[in-house]
This record gives C-alpha cells, structure tokens and sequence, in this order.
C-alpha cells in the first residue's frame, strides 16, 4: 500500500505517515508512507503553481503511483470556511484521479476545551466537531473520498481523559498521532480489502 499524505503540522508532528506505515507492518501489511508538508498550510495553498511544496506534490502525483492520497485541510478551515475547503479537495482530487489513487480525507479535531479560538468563534468543542465533520463528510462525498475519523476517536479519547493534546491544546500529542495513526490503519486497510 502507497500512501501520499498531503497537510501541515497536524500530519508531521510525531511523524503521523511514519507511525501509520509502523503499524501497517506490526499488522502483516506491507505499506510506504511519503508525506509533503508544511506548518500551518491550507489545502488551497498546494494548488498554486508557484508554491513549492504544491510543486513537490504535483511531482510526486505525476511520477510516482500511489494506491492513496491523503488530505489534510488547515485544522479550522473546514469548520469556518467551508467553501473554501470544497473548493481546494475538489483541485487537488483532480490531481489524484489522474495518479489513479483514492483520495483520503483526513477528519481533524476541535480545540481543547478553554483554547482561545473557540473562545474566538463562539464555539465549544463539541460544536466545532461537529461541524469539522459534516464539512469533511460533504467534501467526501461531493468527491468520491474515504474519511478517516481522526477528530472523532481523538475527541472521543480526550472526553475519556486521555491526553491526546500537545499542551498547545491544538497540535496532537504521541498518544494523539498514535490515536489518529490507528484509525488511518482501519480505515485504509478496510478499503484495501474490499477493491
């Protein structure tokens, strides 16, 4: 299994793709994880042609064949701006149809409860959730993606008190990206199965 993993801070911190791939082979799976991030990205920023990490991401997608390719939108974007997000998954799905890969959408989390951009928007966590994954939902269907319900088990986890936050209350802590790394495991070797 070949997966490309496209977003920012949220994907490379404790190396996400390389603690998916760990646990595809502790699991008997064979998998190859490549990654181009950078911090605080948005999806929309990959699509311009000057950027360079969208320049790194389009040469990848046009050289090399990926079963997957992952979608990692900036962590309040879906949840603010929504058309802005379908706008972007939609140009960037475009890139990964023509490499033959399934697009992936990444479900990120809400902010810990007391962060100051809930505060900001008038949210709490909950609400923010929700709203992260309908938005997430919507792109994915609007566009033929799996979701991977990151957010969802690491919220989850955080209301059962576990400590899923880096003490930014933003970013993910190990047992966070283990969290999430697990879920990209069932939810892409489910798929992996049935084609």
């Amino acid at each position: 299994m070949k997966v490309l993993f496209i977003g920012n801070s949220y994907t490379y911190f404790n190396d996400l793709p390389s603690l998916f791939a760990k646990i595809c082979r502790e699991n008997g799976f064979e998998a190859e994880a490549d990654s181009v991030t950078a911090g605080g990205y948005t999806l929309e920023q990959f699509l311009l042609p000057d950027n360079e990490n969208g320049i790194k991401a389009r040469a990848l997608l046009a050289d090399k064949k990926y079963d997957y390719v992952v979608l990692q939108e900036q962590s309040v974007r879906p949840a603010s701006d929504p058309e802005l997000f379908f706008s972007a998954v939609r140009g960037l799905t475009e890139l990964i149809n023509k490499n033959g890969a399934k697009p992936v959408l990444y479900e990120t989390w809400a902010r810990a409860d007391g962060s100051a951009v809930l505060t900001e928007l008038g949210w709490d966590g909950d609400t923010m959730q929700e709203k992260l994954r309908n938005s997430y939902e919507k792109a994915a269907k609007d566009n033929g993606a799996l979701v991977v319900y990151a957010g969802e088990r690491l919220r989850e986890a955080y209301k059962r008190g576990e400590d899923v936050y880096d003490p930014d209350g933003s970013h993910p802590s190990p047992l966070g990206s283990k969290t999430a790394a697990e879920e990209f495991f069932r939810t892409l070797t489910a798929s992996n199965a049935k084609e």
